[in-house]
């Protein structure tokens, strides 16, 4: 049997299709395969464009963010930078080292920030595996500042901001209360929880919510940001497990909460998405929640 989800965040129909399971399992994907050398791997610095900022400071770097040579941004008041997430050329984000990993995200939030204070929106996504989007084998993620508000960004916020007229309480607030709840909850740590949500547009797909309103990712504690490291990790980790291994990493930032989507690509769009703007999902998120908590 087929059920219809609403999603509060986006105001779209989900259909969970268990049924049509088979016919949506996972397709390989992969890393793509540029010719040429690599332009992210060290020694080859000369092959980017400058140098916005590092970690370590000093001695070789492991973490370092460039203005992109191919900008999305390109119109004026827009920037896209580069975030080359290792200085090894193969690993992903669950190879990396705690330290590592919080030193990432303390450095992206920090590029966020920056950016942020000179355009009205900044995205953040990451994508991993020809069927994400990536280009790049070397582990990367991207920062982009535009100075319009897109389209989905302002349907968001409508939402939120009726929720709040209408509940009294933030949306993100409401969804916690309700995801804490059920079986869809894979860790609840004191400042982060991780689960798979209610309506989700992928199978498998993850969302990484601080439990304490923060409008802007700019402002995430040094605690949700190690929560966020770490947890990231594990999720990547567990859907390999169940054979998942191209995925968008996507930051939203909508009024009083940011939050972290992780979304399994395991094939394209169909007619149907396209003709209607919703998705069908073939593993209910309580199987997905279920499925990587055991692996």
């Amino acid at each position: 049997m087929s059920e219809r989800r609403f999603d509060p965040f986006t105001g779209r129909s989900i259909v969970l299709a268990p049924g049509r399971r088979g016919l949506g399992a996972a397709k390989p994907g992969g890393l793509p395969e540029p010719a040429g050398r690599c332009p992210f791997c060290p020694g080859h610095e000369a092959d980017t464009e400058e140098t916005l900022a590092r970690w370590p400071e000093d001695g070789g770097w492991r973490v370092r963010v460039v203005r992109n040579k191919y900008p999305l941004a390109s119109l004026p008041g827009g920037d896209h930078e580069i975030g080359i997430d290792d200085a090894a050329h193969g690993t992903d984000l669950d190879d990396l080292s705690p330290d590592h990993a919080l030193a990432l995200w303390r450095l992206y939030r920090d590029r966020v920030a920056a950016l942020s204070a000179r355009h009205p929106e900044v995205l953040f996504f990451r994508n991993r595996g020809r069927r994400a989007g990536s280009s790049q084998p070397h582990p990367h993620s991207q920062i982009v500042a535009i100075d319009w508000e897109p389209a989905d960004l302002a349907t968001r916020r409508a939402l939120a901001r009726a929720h709040e007229r209408e509940r009294g309480a933030p949306l993100h607030a409401t969804e916690l209360e309700r995801e804490r709840a059920s079986e869809r909850v894979l860790w609840d740590d004191e400042a982060l929880l991780t689960h798979c949500p209610f309506a989700p547009t992928r199978p498998y797909e993850v969302r990484f919510v601080p439990t304490a309103p923060r409008g802007r990712f700019a402002d995430a504690t040094d605690a949700e940001l190690r929560a966020l490291s770490r947890r990231v990790g594990d999720a990547i980790r567990r859907l390999k497990a169940v054979g998942v291994r191209d995925y968008n990493l996507v930051l939203r930032q909508v009024d009083a909460w940011w939050h972290l989507e992780l979304l399994p690509r395991t094939g394209g769009d169909a007619g149907f998405e396209l003709s209607t703007g919703d998705m069908i999902v073939v593993v209910p998120p309580e199987d997905a929640a279920r499925a990587l908590r055991q692996s």
